[in-house]
């Protein structure tokens, strides 16, 4: 089958609601491997754009294909699609915060892979994905020792795109221990690298952390700059992830100017996008920034609000106790109608850490 052909097919599988799938369907779309990897595709394209969806026909998918009887191509097709199908559920997972079912779907993505006659790319791919739970876990120094070696595996493997990934991840993790001026150095001109052409979400992101970055050093025209060249990079294109994230950046850099209006406008802007893609960890993460953000502005009552809207999603997270001495502290101090902004910032950097 052309790729063209499998694609067409691949779409008209996925139009077709979950719930209203024959068994004829199931077994004619996912029997053939050219449809199962243009599958694939479109639920690697969608997952920082719809990524409640996606999990749903991960999880379908997966459950069709891991029958027993279920036979699929002449050699390892079948594990190969397993272990895809589960590594695309287990990134969907940590994206919606669901850290223990994420960590359950690696390790059957990793028993996918590595029944698969070249099985390299696959389990890198997996070992990338667990890095970055250990990232949102605080898990720092793990991110700073394993990265380089993971992005110079993707080196070796021509995987330009994961190993930018994985260089953009050492970055982050920098900036949060301070080592600003080495993230940046990482990052310079990383988005303009020529195996990052087609990929205008990931590029986005890079820029995005490089205007943070550099707002930190308090070059803000350069981190608007960036801010503004990574805004074109996603004009026209789905809401994603990358977008909120811009806006989320834009607001720190409009609050490190004292333009505390625009701060809260930018931080309100990203926590609409977190929540239409259902990301609810960081749309608990906005209110707490929009509430700071008030505070400053002496507009208490307001701030309060903002915490109470934020205390449900929080839960619902499972927290480490630092983050539970962070929730009483804020609980205690809004029953007082005086919202305690240290209480709050405490609370809003553990959720940062487990987003």
């Amino acid at each position: 089958m052309s790729p063209q052909r499998a694609m067409l097919s691949a779409e008209e599988f996925l139009a077709i609601p979950v719930e209203e799938r024959s068994e004829d369907d199931r077994d004619r779309y996912l029997g053939s491997p050219d449809v199962l990897l243009a599958i694939c595709l479109i639920l690697k394209r969608n997952r920082d754009l719809t990524p409640g969806a996606v999990m749903k026909e991960a999880v379908e998918i997966y459950r069709w294909i891991g029958r027993p009887d279920f036979d699929l191509g002449l050699f390892d097709e079948r594990d190969y699609f397993l272990g895809e199908i589960a590594l695309i559920a287990g990134g969907v997972c940590r994206q919606l915060g669901g850290r223990e079912d994420a960590f359950l779907w690696l390790d059957r993505a990793e028993a996918g892979f590595r029944h698969t006659m070249n099985p390299a790319p696959g389990l890198a791919n997996v070992a990338y994905a667990r890095l970055a739970l250990r990232f949102e876990m605080g898990r720092y120094q793990d991110v700073v020792e394993l990265a380089p070696s993971l992005e110079a595996s993707f080196m070796k493997l021509r995987m330009e795109i994961e190993a930018a990934k994985c260089r953009l991840l050492l970055a982050t993790t920098l900036k949060i221990a301070g080592e600003h001026a080495r993230a940046l150095e990482l990052l310079d001109r990383l988005h303009q690298s020529p195996a990052l052409e087609g990929d205008a979400f990931l590029r986005a992101r890079i820029l995005a952390e490089v205007g943070d970055l550099q707002q930190l050093h308090g070059e803000f025209s350069l981190a608007i700059a960036a801010f503004r060249d990574a805004s074109v990079l996603l004009q026209g294109k789905p809401l994603s992830q990358a977008a909120a994230d811009l806006k989320l950046n834009l607001g720190a850099t409009y609050k490190a100017l004292g333009s505390l209006e625009l701060a809260a406008e930018a931080y309100r802007a990203a926590q609409r996008d977190y929540s239409s893609l259902e990301m609810r960890a960081l749309v608990a993460y906005t209110h707490l920034l929009v509430a700071e953000t008030l505070l400053e502005m002496k507009r208490d009552r307001e701030a309060e609000w903002e915490v109470l809207a934020a205390l449900p999603a929080i839960d619902e997270m499972k927290m480490v106790p630092e983050g539970f001495a962070a929730i009483a502290l804020l609980r205690e101090s809004v029953s007082r109608r005086k919202t305690d902004p240290l209480a709050l910032r405490r609370l809003a950097a553990e959720i940062e850490a487990n987003s």
